[in-house]
């Protein structure tokens, strides 16, 4: 993930994913992202797709349509909700504000997030404030801001996507879970950080190392994000994700459910919250 292990490893991870669909030699960053591309495409085939050379921040209505079909969830749609959320047009303009908040405090992430995010979309019809991405359909992400939200809401709904998005092509390079199978048995849940709802061990492995992007950012860039935010406050965070570890790392199936990789990145993500929690 970007602020756990830096832009190097994601770089990777795209470049070693797209080898089949590239020439190494003389390789260019147009050539690397249409070669992402193929292989997702490859990889998702059913999942809509559109050739960018850079992020798309989606403004055109019938696109956006078919891109929330991938998310869409009937029952998030409320009427008191519907009405607290901005026009599409101004949407997107916050979300792009919130992106270039991001980018001008950390100019390493804009390459990467351009490379590995090729849609960035506000849901249709309007859904719950918030935001989603998926191991389903790596490379779109949607942002639903609500009238009222601050920067650092939309900032930080941004980083957690982009995270999401990370994990999941590492995941996809190392494999993260022995057996896929396993995660959604109900013998194998978690509690997850950050909202704290019980759910296959798979969401709480990817909440606990969230949670560790989240609060980097807000002890990085405390004037961008002050630490109280869309995501909870900071202490809030840090118990959810104290509890996540633990219950984690105590899970009778642990070794059935994550490879020594996932392991490597959730002691990063421990020691880096532990840091963070005494100061550091």
């Amino acid at each position: 993930m970007f602020f756990l292990r830096g832009p190097e490893e994601g770089l990777e991870d795209v470049v070693t994913l797209a080898a089949p669909f590239t020439e190494r030699q003389n390789l260019t960053i147009t050539a690397l992202k249409a070669g992402y591309q193929a292989y997702l495409c490859e990889q998702q085939p059913k999942v809509p797709a559109r050739a960018v050379r850079h992020t798309e921040f989606v403004r055109d209505a019938a696109w956006r349509q078919e891109l929330s079909a991938w998310f869409h969830d009937p029952s998030s749609v409320q009427g008191a909700a519907e009405r607290n959320h901005p026009s599409d047009g101004a949407a997107m303009d916050e979300i792009l504000a919130g992106f270039e908040a991001l980018c001008a405090v950390e100019p390493d992430l804009a390459p990467l997030f351009d490379l590995t995010v090729n849609q960035v979309f506000v849901q249709v019809p309007p859904q719950a404030s918030g935001s989603g991405s998926s191991f389903d359909c790596v490379g779109l992400i949607y942002v639903n801001p609500r009238a009222g939200w601050t920067r650092q809401d939309t900032v930080e709904c941004l980083v957690h996507e982009f995270a999401h998005t990370l994990l999941y092509l590492d995941a996809m390079r190392h494999t993260h879970h022995p057996d896929y199978r396993l995660l959604d048995l109900p013998e194998n849940q978690a509690e997850t950080a950050i909202t704290g709802r019980l759910r296959s061990i798979f969401f709480a492995f990817q909440s606990f190392l969230i949670a560790a992007e989240i609060l980097t950012i807000r002890t990085r860039h405390p004037r961008l994000c002050s630490g109280n935010g869309i995501h909870g406050s900071t202490p809030e965070i840090l118990a959810t994700a104290r509890r996540t570890y633990d219950a984690c790392m105590a899970h009778p199936n642990l070794d059935a459910l994550a490879t020594p990789r996932l392991r490597g990145l959730l002691d990063d993500a421990y020691n880096r919250l532990r840091d963070i929690e005494h100061g550091g």
